[in-house]
């Protein structure tokens, strides 16, 4: 008997449409599977990791519905990570950007580095060098620029007396002392070659040497205090009047590349940062918080970068 090829044809051809029609529909199911969650996953929400110390000051902002507390008004912030949730939080709404900031607490910047760069927070502020090493890592613009933050040399009272009437241009005959790991610290005591310069294991045993005499000055943050006096533990430390030193890094945000849309968050970022720079919020938080101190803007730096240098000679002396 002769098979009927037509009707072979017709059933292949028919099995053809329905294999290929089966395989659009997959097709179409996989790509509203991968591009429909590509959407829904987009970060409406980013952990920021804060130190304990802090952790109550920034929760309370954040449930704050007022938001002069995320406005670097005078008085407010009175710790760098309100400054930097105040940032950040600026800057994502400036790029256009319209994400919920959650933090998340933390004992110190070094474990929030790991949670950021594992993926179990997205998003905080850090120095240049640390995001770079970092391949799970995202930078910023800078918040902070090179040559911004400023570190007094800081004293016991006695010596502060002294510094009036014989002001310093080095510290090559004084003791220092600090923490090894604050790597920029220690980098800039290196380079100002003191007599000696001493690791303490904590902040407490650094203020102590100072005040039993075993160490000269160790470099801390401008106080917004009375007398820039810094305070720990019943220990007052003071500036010594006229000099200052910078820090040669530039601090940015580190976004985790795990987030999602880990790109956009920081073109919005980069965007916002851009627009207050230049509407003068950056400076105005840095100014409030004490980060920058408009009392020390004409006290000498001992550790000035080539351009400001290159300044110091092109301005004209009184």
């Amino acid at each position: 008997m002769t098979p009927n090829t037509g009707a072979s044809r017709t059933i292949v051809r028919t099995s053809i449409f329905v294999a290929a029609t089966l395989a659009l529909s997959a097709l179409s199911v996989l790509a509203a599977v991968t591009s429909g969650p590509a959407y829904a996953q987009e970060a409406t929400e980013l952990r920021f990791p804060v130190r304990e110390s802090e952790y109550g000051a920034v929760l309370s902002c954040q449930n704050d519905t007022n938001p002069a507390c995320r406005s670097c008004l005078v008085g407010r912030p009175s710790s760098a990570s309100l400054v930097m949730y105040s940032i950040l939080h600026q800057s994502l709404t400036a790029g256009g950007l319209d994400v919920k900031i959650n933090v998340v607490p933390s004992p110190n910047s070094e474990r929030s580095r790991m949670m950021v760069s594992n993926g179990n927070a997205d998003v905080k502020s850090d120095w240049e060098f640390n995001i770079d090493a970092d391949p799970n890592a995202l930078k910023s613009a800078p918040i902070l620029r090179r040559g911004d933050f400023e570190k007094g040399i800081y004293v016991r009272q006695g010596s502060v007396t002294r510094g009036y009437n014989e002001p310093i241009s080095n510290v090559h005959h004084m003791s220092a002392v600090s923490i090894r790991t604050w790597r920029l610290d220690w980098e800039v005591l290196e380079n100002l070659a003191p007599a000696s310069l001493t690791s303490a294991a904590t902040k407490q045993q650094m203020y102590a040497l100072i005040d039993a005499g075993r160490a000269d000055f160790t470099l801390l943050e401008f106080s917004s205090a009375p007398g820039m006096v810094r305070v720990l533990e019943g220990i007052k430390l003071y500036p010594m009047p006229g000099v200052k030193v910078i820090l040669p890094a530039s601090q940015h945000f580190m976004i985790s590349r795990h987030l999602p849309n880990a790109n956009k968050v920081v073109r919005a970022i980069n965007a916002g940062i851009s627009a207050l720079h230049t509407n003068g919020f950056i400076h105005q938080c840095l100014v409030n918080s004490g980060i920058i101190n408009e009392q020390v803007r004409d006290w000498r730096i001992l550790n000035p970068t080539e351009d400001q240098l290159t300044h110091q000679k092109t301005v004209p002396s009184n």
